[in-house]
């Protein structure tokens, strides 16, 4: 199989140098063909430089970039539309979801997915690292709200996805929330398109350094929720 693998970025300067080739190493070891694309999403320090010259010495390795932070929604749109393999995944930088968990959904797949995605609240998977209770509260709040678009999905942000090629074509032209709640509104059209959605167990480890302001990230995904209700019935998800 072929995969695209994509990083959505910001800001990243002291992360990248060590992160990036932990991961492009990992990436080396599979016996899949595999293209990783790093995606800047706007960033005001040396994030995009580093990118760059990584992509110089590193076959495989693409970076796409825009002066102005635009939120991770249109950051990974655009390196699912950039990209050229069978499947399309991604995950952050922070590597909350180790980069093993790729090794699990290899086996994972079957010939009629179209789309997988990780969840942190299922059986069998397992959280090294818990976030604070306030985050995990509001992040329960968020799911249930969300549930009422798209039922019986567990785990709506965890940042590990996986996107065949015609899911992409068919949910990210037309897809539109550019920031939090762009998990949400992927799985959404999906489901307005009956394509189907299974979840996959995996580990995961809270980041300490996130820079995620959780109360403006969720009420901004709350309304971002409603938006998407209003876009369907405007027709934008056909």
């Amino acid at each position: 199989m072929k995969f695209s693998i994509v990083i959505p970025v910001y800001n990243e300067e002291r992360r990248i140098p060590l992160v990036a080739m932990k991961i492009l190493a990992f990436f080396r070891r599979q016996r899949d063909q595999i293209e990783i694309t790093f995606v800047d999403d706007g960033s005001t320090d040396s994030t995009k430089r580093i990118l760059e010259s990584l992509a110089t010495k590193q076959p495989g390795v693409k970076v796409i970039s825009y002066p102005r932070n635009r939120g991770k929604g249109y950051a990974v749109r655009q390196g699912a539309l950039a990209a050229t393999a069978d499947w399309v995944v991604f995950f952050d930088i922070d590597l909350a979801t180790p980069l093993e968990e790729f090794t699990r959904l290899i086996s994972f797949i079957q010939q009629k997915d179209d789309i997988i995605i990780g969840s942190r609240r299922m059986n069998g998977s397992r959280i090294d690292k818990h976030e604070s209770g306030l985050r995990v509260f509001l992040g329960q709040g968020f799911t249930k709200l969300s549930n009422l678009l798209v039922p019986e999905i567990s785990d709506f942000t965890c940042g590990f996805k996986c996107f065949s090629r015609n899911a992409v074509q068919a949910i990210f032209p037309v897809a539109r929330i550019d920031r939090w709640g762009f998990d949400t509104e992927l799985l959404y059209i999906a489901r307005l398109k009956n394509i189907l959605v299974r979840q996959m167990p995996v580990t995961w480890s809270h980041d300490s350094d996130s820079r995620v302001k959780v109360w403006k990230s969720v009420w901004s995904s709350a309304r971002e929720l409603v938006q998407m209700k209003v876009n369907e019935l405007k027709g934008l998800y056909r």
